[in-house]
């Protein structure tokens, strides 16, 4: 910065703050010499603070930039992932209304899981050795350290294969009536 621009157009005196409003604000006199900058205070909790970092095993591999195409399968750097444990709801699925007739569960499921993602990496488990994964076999994969499967199942935007980690969550999911098992949105 140059002296003039500091000491405000070359006068040689320091300028103050500028009077807005003398007749409606009228500034303290603070002399800026007498100030001090202290140390900020500590959160008053853990809430306030940052949320903590997902922990990644090093045999995780990441996906930046997800996008649902199916409740279940997700693309990402010309990768198509299918998510293991779940049968993937597609979505030209329909499902029987409420009300009577059908609604497009599987749109809703895409873009439920979609929003979801909202385009945050995705962490899927690596072939033996640290390889990259073989996406032509469904995987494991989380999200800020949520297993999406176990997600997917639980809010009723996918169905759990059967014998696999996920079906008392399924059950769950559709007794409570969630997702594609809700009956869709109200007529009402």
């Amino acid at each position: 910065m140059t002296a003039s621009a500091q000491d405000g157009g070359g006068t040689g005196q320091a300028r103050g703050p500028r009077v807005i409003a003398p007749e409606l604000v009228a500034p303290l006199p603070v002399d800026p010499s007498m100030l001090e900058r202290i140390e900020p205070r500590q959160p008053l909790s853990g809430l306030a603070g940052p949320a903590p970092e997902p922990k990644l095993r090093k045999e995780d591999a990441l996906f930046f930039r997800p996008v649902a195409v199916a409740a279940g399968m997700f693309e990402s750097e010309g990768r198509t992932v299918t998510i293991a444990g779940i049968r993937v709801i597609p979505p030209d699925r329909t499902c029987e209304a409420r009300d009577g007739g059908a609604w497009p569960c599987g749109v809703q499921a895409r873009t439920a899981f979609r929003y979801w993602l909202r385009g945050r990496a995705i962490a899927c488990e690596s072939g033996p050795g640290g390889e990259p994964p073989d996406t032509d076999k469904p995987l494991t994969c989380s999200l800020a350290g949520y297993d999406i499967g176990k997600w997917l199942i639980e809010n009723g935007w996918a169905m759990p294969e059967p014998g696999g980690p996920y079906e008392q969550d399924g059950e769950n999911a559709r007794r409570a009536g969630k997702g594609i098992f809700s009956g869709g949105p109200s007529s009402s």
